[in-house]
């Protein structure tokens, strides 16, 4: 391999270099304010960046030191079982600090978080930085959990058009990059025809009023109807006929 990888690399350390400073600025509390990154967590994502560029870089020469050469393919070895020694009781382990899992954490303690994650995603939007993670899938498994902590999604970098650059041609939303675990989307399933629509709703049966509300008889009604009865059963009046008392209304 030719001495290419070299200016990237050269880039890619600059790039976690400023990261890691951003990082350390976050543990360290600044007057009265508190850290804004747990000094475990910190330390551990500190490490672990610099664990990411000290691969890359080994990969890197390792690539380069086997171009042009046949690659051998060693038989697997199957070690002898060894004999089964007696277990000594293990001290309780001390729980380690775990980095967060969660697609792009790192931005919620990191105000710097969107500006580092937009340098990277321009890194590797470029075409060289493409072949070259095309070449080897090493590089690419290495690359992907500090995308994953940056919250880059690997889909939307071909939708990113740089500004104010008109020379700059149409990104192709049909590619994919290398990153990516899937060479091609899966087909989607065929959906069955949907179901002919519903009949209409036959109209609400109509609303039949309420009855009056009952009121107590006043002496016009017991009047008309005893003239009523009397008509009906053809009864002669008698106008000396008492009425009971229950037909007065006595004054309150």
């Amino acid at each position: 391999m030719s001495a290419a990888p070299q200016p990237l690399f050269t880039r890619f350390a600059g790039f976690i270099g400023t990261l890691r400073k951003s990082i350390a600025a976050a543990i360290v509390p600044v007057r009265n304010t508190p850290a804004r990154l747990a000094s475990p967590v910190g330390l551990l994502l500190y490490r672990r960046l610099g664990t990411i560029m000290t691969r890359l870089h080994d990969l890197l020469a390792r690539i380069e030191a086997e171009a042009g050469q046949p690659r051998l393919y060693r038989r697997a070895r199957h070690p002898h079982p060894r004999a089964s020694s007696p277990a000594e009781p293990a001290a309780p382990a001390t729980p380690q600090p775990k980095l967060p899992r969660r697609f792009g954490w790192i931005a919620r303690h990191l105000p710097e978080a969107p500006g580092h994650a937009q340098s990277l995603r321009h890194f590797l939007c470029e075409p060289e930085t493409e072949a070259l993670i095309a070449s080897d899938p090493r590089i690419g498994r290495l690359l992907r959990p500090l995308c994953h902590m940056l919250g880059i999604d690997l889909r939307l970098i071909y939708r990113m058009v740089p500004p104010n650059d008109p020379s700059s041609p149409t990104p192709d939303l049909t590619r994919r990059h290398p990153l990516l675990r899937e060479t091609a989307r899966p087909p989607r399933p065929h959906r069955p025809d949907r179901p002919p629509p519903r009949p209409p709703r036959a109209p609400p049966p109509p609303r039949v009023p309420n009855p009056p509300p009952l009121r107590a008889p006043t002496l016009d009604d017991v009047q008309s109807l005893l003239d009523h009865v009397f008509s009906r059963e053809k009864l002669a009046y008698n106008p000396d006929f008492i009425a009971p008392d229950f037909l007065y209304v006595h004054p309150k």
